[in-house]
């Protein structure tokens, strides 16, 4: 049986393998990233990359018990460093994609998928309405930002770990400005450098503000400080432009709602044509779609495509349950 209950459970004949559970622990436990919403609480062993072990420390400043589990293929998902999908399974296949990108992104190959006979796979943009522009432009468009704006301050907004890397990569070549990084942004680039080799030019906002000011730096901070108080006073004090960096930017509403000059569509998860092309390679017999868009997908790959496919809901168990 697959279900969705705190994580992903997979309850197999042997054992029980839960994905990215908070707190539930299984005879397996799988953590396919450092991002907070995915890391187990618990002082159990966990499988993952060495890379998510170590990122997982630097932010909690607990040790993580990692788990070489040879049974379990973990595979470079694209999403951020470190983060992996998971093959497992006897005669019959199971991949747990975790949270997913295609796309090559600054120093991150896309993921590459492989067969299965059951898919698990993310939805969060599940929908035609998030379909993202070519990668390249993209990056095209950021770049002319910067390079448009070099009068003034400017504000960029992405998630501390994986987005606000990958914000800081794109612009470095087109910069002859400082960079400034939010003191939770430092701490993962930090993180970061220690344990690969990819580097930043960014120095820390803490000790250098006043840069704003006086040589229109460039501050990369969480998208959670979008509409702090300090931010606002920042703007007010000094001028400038907030930019927003999110797949959510595909509709206007991202803009508005975080209260942004500009807004980019960069995403650390696939789009829905890319949601689709995964699951044609991955050539699975069922789909189990989850989080975001999970009706909207799994019903446009069964009634479009032809895929046995269900949204995975709290408790619900397996594909034959709903037929």
């Amino acid at each position: 049986m697959i279900r969705e209950k705190d994580g992903i459970h997979f309850e197999l004949d042997e054992r029980n393998i839960v994905a990215d559970s908070r707190s539930t622990t299984g005879d397996l436990n799988i953590v396919s990233h450092a991002h907070f919403d995915h890391l187990h609480q618990s002082r159990s062993q966990v499988v993952c990359s060495e890379l998510t072990a170590k990122l997982t420390e630097a932010r909690t400043g607990e040790e993580v018990d990692r788990l070489e589990e040879h049974d379990i293929k973990l595979i470079p998902s694209g999403h951020i460093l470190g983060s992996t999908a998971a093959l497992f399974g006897g005669e019959k296949k199971y991949l747990y994609t975790g949270d997913v990108s295609m796309r090559k992104t600054a120093y991150l190959d896309g993921f590459n998928p492989v067969s299965a006979d059951a898919l698990v796979v993310e939805s969060t943009y599940g929908v035609p309405a998030y379909t993202f522009p070519d990668q390249k432009e993209v990056e095209s468009r950021i770049k002319n930002f910067i390079q448009d704006n070099r009068d003034q301050p400017l504000y960029l907004f992405g998630y501390s770990l994986g987005k606000a890397q990958k914000i800081q990569k794109i612009i470095e070549s087109v910069v002859e400005r400082p960079v400034l990084a939010h003191g939770a942004v430092k701490k993962m680039n930090d993180a970061v450098e220690e344990y690969t080799g990819v580097s930043f030019q960014a120095e820390s906002y803490g000790e250098n503000k006043q840069k704003l000011e006086d040589e229109n730096a460039v501050l990369v901070a969480p998208s959670r400080s979008s509409q702090a108080d300090w931010i606002d006073k920042n703007v007010e004090r000094y001028g400038g432009l907030k930019a927003g960096f999110s797949g959510w930017a595909a509709q206007s509403s991202f803009k508005f709602r975080g209260g942004y000059d500009e807004t980019f569509v960069l995403s650390d998860h696939c789009d829905f044509n890319e949601l689709l092309e995964l699951v044609r390679q991955v050539d699975p017999e069922e789909v189990y779609t989850h989080h975001g868009f999970d009706e909207e997908l799994a019903s446009h790959l069964s009634n479009q495509l032809g895929y046995s496919a269900r949204a995975l809901k709290q408790n619900q168990t397996s594909l034959g349950q709903f037929q």
